[in-house]
């Protein structure tokens, strides 16, 4: 139980400081605890994903704030060039949910793109917060679950 629990807490944590990651904490106390794997990664992962939600939604609120719209309604009143025109081609088009949900899974699954920066791009999107959970816990959950039991399909 204490195993789980700080699994819970290693992934708050690691939602937070991409330098100290969940996934050594959840092989050792998979091989070392005999904490279920399962529950191990389950808790890592709603550990996790607790932290990346409040991190979802601090970037909404600064992409939000009445500050940085004043500073982004600036121009410089030029065109924007050829990397500027694609750049903007790109967000457009991960602006779309199909695509938004698509990087956030790939991201909570692999870590392409890392997480942390997944997190802070969708809060300026109109991803809804239930939405953007649901897929970070499904995500974070198979990984999770699939490094926690690692050592005892290992034999360990």
């Amino acid at each position: 139980m204490i195993a789980v629990l700080a699994a819970a807490a290693v992934g708050l944590l690691s939602a937070f400081l991409p330098f100290t990651p969940a996934e050594p904490y959840l092989i050792a106390a998979a091989a070392t605890t005999g904490a279920p794997g399962v529950a191990l990664g389950v808790a890592a992962a709603v550990g996790q994903t607790a932290g990346k939600v409040l991190i979802f939604l601090a970037a909404r609120g600064v992409v939000r704030s009445p500050w940085l719209r004043r500073r982004s309604e600036k121009r410089t009143g030029k065109e924007p060039g050829k990397v500027g025109r694609l750049l903007a081609r790109l967000i457009a088009i991960m602006d779309r949910p199909r695509q938004a949900i698509g990087m956030l899974l790939a991201g909570a699954v692999t870590g392409i793109p890392p997480l942390l920066a997944v997190s802070v791009y969708l809060g300026r999107t109109p991803m809804r917060p239930a939405v953007f959970a649901a897929v970070c816990l499904l995500g974070r959950a198979i990984r999770f679950v699939t490094i926690a039991l690692a050592p005892h399909l290992a034999g360990y």
